[in-house]
């Protein structure tokens, strides 16, 4: 007998962000026997990379920055007529935009299809103050609790934190959730690089130049270690997201970059560069992450970390702080604190190094991933 070809589809805003994170997907459900797969996404640099792996990709524009109720209805509309078309198995939606309003589109396909809510973190809406920020929160989160009572339905987690957050706005099942260890890294790939020899220390910042990413905190916690006679080089990489309304101004990136202990390279094609040339990494987000890829890439590469304590940063941090320090978010003393006594000792900032590249290896490689998903796909399409 001839067996059904599952199809499967991934949702993602755009390719760029699908290509970065979640290569590991691809390998999920290839696995799977004779699948076939999909992604629909906004097509930019990375498309024909991606399709390069045997996937085929859907245009379709996500517009990150507009969240207007007529922007979201239409591309409601084109997802629903995109599952009629493509009449997926099993749609795997990634981040908090596909996930609302894909899962409105696939509730009248739900006897079809199973589907797998990714929540990567909630970005601008989990640190923004302002009301209506908030208040679509809310609402998307309490949706996301209806559309997971579909039996056909699995949530994928990056951190404990965001399930006893979702807890708050529904009913989350257990059965049919899955904490990753984040987005997985390749751990031979990048592989613990040799203590450098910077004279001052350099530290390092990888990530998009977004508000919420905590930038400034850090920039105002080298003041602090400066005023107190302290030398310390930092290192900026990434861009400036130009959809997303609290991007870091061109102004206040270029007064950053005038600095002579801070430096902006731009984007990195090379990340074990940058850690093979930093002593120290640092991700002092204000929240709303999921588990941070930079930082499990420096850990890869046996760097020391220093984070806040927010959701996804915390928990890749053991109990005992041995893979790094925590510090209260929006608190530049406490982050100033930490970097000068990472800074002031080179055994404690090896000794941190050597547990971070086996934390990394403990629970959050690529392999960690693979299987963790793959089992997830296994079992909704026996279903």
């Amino acid at each position: 007998m001839k067996t059904h070809s599952p199809r499967i589809l991934f949702v993602c805003t755009e390719d760029w962000f699908f290509y970065s994170h979640f290569l590991p997907l691809i390998k999920a459900a290839k696995m799977i026997e004779g699948s076939y797969v999909m992604l629909a996404t906004t097509t930019g640099s990375r498309h024909e990379d991606i399709e390069r792996l045997g996937v085929e990709i859907i245009s379709l524009d996500f517009d990150r920055a507009s969240m207007g109720l007529l922007s979201a209805g239409r591309l409601t509309g084109r997802l629903f007529r995109l599952f009629q078309r493509e009449k997926p198995d099993l749609v795997h939606f990634i981040s908090l935009k596909p996930m609302i309003l894909g899962g409105l589109a696939a509730i009248r396909i739900a006897q079809q299809s199973a589907t797998v809510y990714h929540l990567t973190g909630q970005g601008l809406f989990t640190v923004s103050t302002n009301s209506r920020h908030q208040k679509m929160r809310a609402m998307f989160l309490w949706l996301l609790t209806r559309f997971l009572r579909q039996p056909q339905s699995w949530l994928l987690l990056e951190n404990p934190d965001d399930g006893e957050m979702l807890g708050a706005y529904g009913n989350v099942p257990e059965n049919r959730t899955t904490i990753l260890g984040g987005a997985g890294v390749d751990a031979d790939h990048f592989s613990a690089q040799p203590t450098p020899q910077n004279e001052p220390v350099r530290l390092a910042f990888v990530g998009r130049l977004v508000w919420s990413k905590g930038i400034d905190v850090l920039i105002e916690a080298m003041d602090m270690v400066k005023a107190e006679g302290g030398t310390v080089q930092l290192d900026l990489y990434g861009e400036r997201d130009e959809e997303n309304p609290r991007s870091v101004t061109k102004s206040q990136l270029s007064k950053w970059n005038g600095r002579d202990d801070v430096h902006w390279h731009g984007r990195s094609e090379n990340i074990i560069e940058v850690w093979q040339r930093a002593d120290i990494a640092v991700v002092p987000s204000r929240g709303g992450e999921g588990m941070p890829r930079s930082m499990l890439e420096a850990a890869s590469c046996a760097r020391p970390l220093i984070v806040t304590d927010v959701p996804g940063c915390r928990h890749f941090i053991g109990d005992e702080g041995q893979e790094g320090i925590v510090v209260p978010p929006q608190d530049p003393a406490a982050l100033a604190k930490a970097i000068v006594r990472l800074v002031d000792s080179r055994e404690l900032r090896e000794k941190m190094a050597k547990a971070a590249r086996l934390r990394v290896l403990g629970g959050y490689t690529e392999q960690h991933v693979i299987g963790a998903v793959a089992d997830v796909y296994g079992k909704l399409l026996a279903k």
